[in-house]
């Protein structure tokens, strides 16, 4: 167990210390994003450090220097909101109110450092014993659970800020693979899945089963060893979500001066676009662009869709694609005719999110859908 432990440890501690120099020296994207994101590995990385420093016994020999770097777990979930805020809305700047959220890490480590060097280097050397031993007092646990908390409420809110882009982005593009924060999704549930396994593994001692602590411990160092290599695979390869969006509310419309007649002729006027034009074979059709053609406000337009046609710009545009695709799909006689090559041709660049959609739409998949298209046509001839 020492030796996977021995092995592991420090190889986390490199990649993610590798990460982030990574980040800061990373010209591409936005400074500001990969910054945050970069301190956050950076912090993370210390913390891994000072585990792996605390299993050789170096604290036991020079007691002083241990708990320096407690505080920083308290970092990580405001570095990760505040990433999560700058990928999704191009607008964010950190502010000098959010300093608030260091004052968390600025009680809990001048605090600390001063009740813990207000003892002597023996009652020091107590501690640290105490701590390798795993035998400490209640309300050692009880504030460990407060860090661990404050952590994951973080991650809770960054989640809800992810969630609110999602549909965002769904008012303002039709195609929204290239800037989704799945990834990000994906790395915000992992490490809090680790997280609370974590907490569990801390919390071991004092539930009375010390026996389960290493073996808990290999487990959580396993889960972020696969989790750092995971990031590095997946998170890394959409260099397309630090363009970032406006965070402006369209699902709103109280102050909105558009009268009923307006509204119709705006929405009689997109109809006759989208059926002459046919503008959503553009896979890369956005509602400003949609606005341009029809000399709207993108406001008004999001109002229309939203009040007359119940959709966002998403459904709606992605509506028209499916539409388009079933009459290809049911008209055409060739039978060497793929659904890959109708989806693109209707606008999709996603065989995922077509079949997704198209089942949603119809009860059944593209092929079966062709499938029973080709049958109809060959018994009508």
């Amino acid at each position: 167990m020492d030796i996977v432990l021995n092995t592991l440890l420090p190889i986390i501690i490199l990649q993610v210390l590798l990460l982030a120099f990574f980040l800061f020296a990373l010209k591409k994207g936005k400074k500001q994003s990969n910054r945050l994101l970069a301190l956050f590995f950076l912090f993370l990385g210390i913390n891994f450090s000072d585990g792996l420093i605390g299993l050789t016994g170096f604290y036991q020999q020079y007691p002083a220097i241990a708990h320096l770097e407690d505080g920083f777990a308290l970092l990580l979930g405001p570095l990760l909101l505040f990433y999560t805020r700058s990928v999704a809305y191009e607008g964010f700047q950190l502010k000098t109110s959010h300093l608030l959220h260091l004052l968390p890490f600025i009680v809990l480590t001048i605090t600390f450092q001063v009740f813990y060097h207000s003892y002597s280097q023996e009652e020091q050397l107590f501690i640290q014993k105490s701590i390798a031993d795993r035998q400490l007092p209640p309300g050692f646990y009880f504030s460990v659970a407060l860090v661990y908390g404050h952590v994951l409420t973080y991650f809770f809110l960054a989640l809800k800020e992810i969630r609110f882009y999602q549909h965002r982005i769904k008012d303002l593009f039709s195609s929204t693979e290239k800037i989704s924060l799945a990834w990000l999704r994906f790395l915000i549930l992992t490490m809090t899945g680790i997280l609370l396994f974590s907490l569990v593994n801390v919390m071991a001692p004092y539930a009375g089963l010390d026996a389960w602590f290493q073996p808990t411990f290999a487990i959580v160092v396993g889960l972020f060893f696969l989790f750092v290599n995971a990031v590095v695979f997946k998170g890394l390869q959409q260099p397309e979500i630090f363009a970032g969006l406006e965070k402006k509310d369209t699902a709103k419309y109280t102050s909105s001066s558009l009268g009923s007649e307006e509204k119709q002729a705006l929405k009689d006027k997109l109809i006759q676009l989208m059926e002459n034009e046919k503008p959503y074979l553009d896979p890369e059709i956005s509602l400003e662009q949609l606005c341009a053609k029809l000399d709207v406000a993108p406001r008004k337009l999001s109002q229309v869709l939203n009040e007359l046609f119940g959709q966002n710009y998403y459904d709606f545009i992605n509506s028209y694609r499916i539409n388009e695709a079933m009459t290809i799909l049911s008209n055409s006689p060739d039978s060497k005719l793929t659904v890959l090559e109708v989806l693109y041709e209707v606008g999709f660049n996603s065989k995922s999110s077509f079949n997704t959609i198209f089942k949603e739409k119809t009860g059944t998949t593209p092929s079966a859908f062709r499938k029973e298209a080709l049958q109809k046509l060959a018994a009508s001839t």
